[in-house]
């Protein structure tokens, strides 16, 4: 018979990672306020109490939400990227799998676009997650500037500007595939995107 104690790290990360999608889950669906102890344990199947040996305060679940999901998103870009190719293949890649994380993890969309909203509701949660923040804008802004040192970018955009359309091209996106959910839909906006960006912003290479 297996003796009762405290949980053995393998058990203890498993529960861990259970209550932060099911947090995840609810503070993008819920919001902060309305998500508490005693519906997340029981969507994780854990006592109320327990959570408290993971996260000693819901502005720490929180912040370790947010941890997670930026370090979801940002795994996605970099896995979607080579630097061997150029920016508008790049950007074209980036934009796919960020499309196909939306469709895999809707929550994980849901939750960032509720972050600002939340943390200007709550003092508390700005504070708490700006040390973390970020970390998704400075990759970009990285394959931004590697793209503008190769010469790959109109001279009238800046790296800055450039990471800036990236965030604002992707968190559309991401808002757009949550309100229409329309797979065909999303996808010929996609393509869109890739042929308006690739001939506006870009200096293409002509293929002999």
């Amino acid at each position: 018979m297996k003796k009762l104690g405290r949980p053995t790290r393998c058990d203890s990360a498993d529960t861990r990672g259970r209550l932060l999608i099911e947090a995840r889950r609810s503070f993008a669906i819920e919001g902060f306020d309305a998500t508490t102890n005693k519906s997340l344990a029981k969507a994780a199947g854990i006592t109320t109490a327990a959570i408290y040996h993971y996260f000693p305060s819901k502005v720490e679940l929180y912040v370790a939400v947010f941890s997670d999901v930026q370090q979801m998103v940002c795994d996605t870009i970099q896995k979607s990227v080579d630097q061997e190719l150029e920016i508008t293949k790049n950007i074209s890649s980036m934009i796919d799998a960020l499309a196909e994380l939306t469709v895999r993890e809707p929550a994980v969309v849901s939750f960032v676009l509720s972050v600002s909203a939340e943390a200007h509701r709550h003092p508390e949660l700005m504070q708490a997650i700006l040390p973390t923040g970020g970390r998704i804008g400075r990759i970009l802004l990285q394959i931004a500037t590697e793209a503008v040192e190769r010469g790959e970018v109109n001279d009238e955009i800046s790296a800055q500007s450039l990471e800036d359309m990236l965030m604002v091209v992707l968190a559309g996106l991401a808002r757009f595939n949550m309100v229409y959910r329309d797979a065909k839909r999303t996808a010929a906006l996609i393509n869109a995107m890739k042929i308006l960006m690739a001939g506006a912003a870009f200096k293409v290479s002509v293929d002999a």
